[in-house]
Order: structure tokens, then sequence, then C-alpha cells
């Protein structure tokens, strides 16, 4: 057993808001065991705006008025419980966002990369790519899928993309093998280690937890930080790339939230946020 802590507090001293996410609600292409929409399954199961226009997408132009107001300029969009890629109307909603003044990113699993490289190109901010196994046997204990996107052919063709790994008690002993990889490509800006975020799981996902906090405990006794963001996070420089361990719950990072259920919230933490706001 380990005597490692799990804190899962929460740090509520926010910057002023610097993004917004478009959170889309539907059904996901992988099934990762982690994600944070099984905090809230049973709220979401109903919901799925996948197929839907954004234009006709409840509160949108409110959200986006809002992030005009808060002189937000850079909006992701990503999946509370999905995949951006999965999103039929991906590309119009890139350009109308781009004529509303906004720069756009996208968060993705990679496995519809090569049927969006047109959408992806279109991105002026970073395209985040969750990569946290190259293993078919570890992909499908943490993905429920086997195989693995083709990132010897996705990264080199994408303009401007991070990666980001979700360090887990399925690939933490990958952990090393995994970075150097991923540290080959020119074009990878810099490096996310994401810890688990959990509302409503912690004792399910305290191992995962620990997981982190044990590899990153080994990594500040070999490396020097080379700089700190947002409060918690920590950057250092591994295989000649920037990697940032990041808590989410410990960064003073702030942003937006927009659902496609229309659910609108000013509150960073994704889960109490769409909990408190859901039925406005």
């Amino acid at each position: 057993m380990t005597n490692i802590p799990v804190n899962n507090s929460k740090n509520r001293d926010r910057e002023d808001f610097s993004f917004a996410n478009i959170n889309l609600l539907g059904k996901c292409n992988v099934d990762c065991f982690f994600c944070l929409g099984k905090d809230i399954k049973e709220e979401l199961a109903c919901h799925n705006q996948l197929n839907d226009y954004f234009l006709d997408w409840k509160n949108f132009y409110s959200f986006l008025n809002m992030c005009k107001e808060n002189n937000i300029k850079k909006i992701y969009v990503t999946g509370q419980n999905t995949d951006s890629l999965c999103y039929k109307y991906l590309n119009e909603l890139i350009d109308y966002l781009h004529e509303q003044g906004f720069m756009v990113g996208l968060r993705t699993n990679g496995y519809l990369a090569h049927k969006k490289m047109i959408e992806i190109n279109k991105c002026d901010c970073s395209v985040g790519y969750s990569i946290h196994s190259l293993s078919p046997i570890t992909s499908k204990m943490i993905l429920d899928r086997s195989d693995i996107p083709d990132w010897e052919t996705i990264i080199p063709n994408t303009k401007n993309c991070r990666v980001s790994i979700v360090v887990n008690r399925c690939n933490s002993s990958e952990f090393w093998n995994l970075l150097q990889y991923i540290s080959k490509f020119d074009n990878v800006k810099y490096i996310q280690i994401r810890r688990i975020s959990t509302d409503t799981r912690l004792e399910y996902l305290s191992p995962d937890i620990v997981e982190y906090e044990k590899l990153y405990t080994d990594v500040s006794k070999i490396f020097p930080v080379k700089e700190k963001l947002w409060g918690d996070a920590e950057v250092y420089e591994i295989y000649g790339k920037d990697v940032v361990f990041w808590r989410t719950v410990k960064t003073s990072i702030n942003s937006i939230n927009y659902f496609t259920d229309g659910t609108l919230s000013d509150m960073y933490f994704v889960v109490e946020g769409y909990l408190k706001n859901k039925n406005k």
C-alpha cells in the first residue's frame, strides 16, 4: 500500500477568464474509464447534439455574447462525454466561430483525425491530442479500443498541436516510453501530463490519482522545474520538450463552459458548473 495521500480539494482562487469550452454531448467513439462525463452519466445520458446544427443549440448566442463581454478570444471545441471530431457540423462551426472573431482549437482522441484533417488544420489555437498508450492491450483497458490512431501520419500533418497523457493505473509503467515517442515529433508544442479529475467517483479513481502523484514525485526528483504556470502546473524539460504536470483541480486558470444541451456555466469546474446551471 502506498502512503501518498489523495488531495482532491479544488483551488477556487481563479484568474480572469482566458478561454471558453464548447462541451459536446453525445455518444463517443471510445469509452475511457476515467471520462469526466461518467461523473454525471445519468444526467447526460438523455442528451445528444452531435447531429444538431450549432445555431439551433439552446443558449448558443448567449454563450458567444458572454465570451465577447469577457474579452475571451479562444474557444476550444471538446466533449464532455464524446469527442469533438464526432460532431457532424464541425467544419461549419469552426468557420462560424472565426467569422465571429474567435480563435478556435480542438481537443480530441484522434480516432477520426484522418477524416477531419481539413477541420483540424483550420484551427488557429492548438489541437490537443490525447495519447494514453501505444499498446493495444493497454488501450483496450483504458479506452475499450485496441486499435491505435496512426500518429506517425496524424501528428506531422497537424499544423498546431500539443499532446495530453492522462496518467492512470493502466499506463503508468509505459510513461517514459510514451513520452519519448511523442517527443520525437517536432511540431508537438508541449506535452501535458494530466491527473484524473472527478467530483463523484473519488473512491474508484483514487488509485489513478496515486499513480500520477508517484510519477510526479519521481520526475521532480530528477529534473529541475523550468517554470510554473497557472499556480500549480510545473514545467520540466524532458527529451527536449516542455512537459507540463497538470492537476486540473489545483491550477488557477479559468474558463467559461458551454454544454450543447444549453447549459451555460461561468465555472472552470465542469461537472460542478453543469450541475449548478443545468436547468437555467
